[in-house]
């Protein structure tokens, strides 16, 4: 009897850690991004939504190869979730102007795009 008790107090305290050690939380993989369009006036407002998008290089921006695109709210923002770390660059629908931000795991990013330059209207 001497011998089993702390053999059976051993198996609990085991069995007690990997309980916890398994409580362990997930390990984030991706990051979020916020972008904020904004003019010298404020945020950006219109009558119909405003189109944003999101790429992996200049050159796909360009090309209009996004990875995502959305839609600003009524703030002038927009979430991109669970985006995988690397660059991204950003545009929005009616203007030239365009930004960059780098995404980390497990972090939430928010940058500003500043609009000086409205698109064209043949463009």
């Amino acid at each position: 009897m001497k011998r089993t008790f702390p053999v059976f107090l051993i198996l609990i305290l085991l069995s007690g850690a990997f309980f916890f050690f398994s409580c362990k939380g997930k390990e984030p993989t991706t990051g979020t991004l916020t972008v904020t369009a904004m003019t010298n006036f404020g945020n950006i407002s219109a009558n119909t939504p405003i189109a944003i998008y999101l790429a992996t290089s200049k050159k796909n921006l360009d090309n209009k190869i996004y990875v995502t695109s959305g839609w600003l709210n009524s703030n002038g923002s927009k979430i991109f979730r669970d985006l995988l770390p690397t660059y991204y660059w950003y545009c929005v629908e009616g203007w030239d102007d365009y930004g960059a931000a780098e995404v980390y795991t497990g972090v939430d990013a928010s940058v500003i795009l500043w609009l000086n330059s409205p698109s064209s209207p043949g463009k």
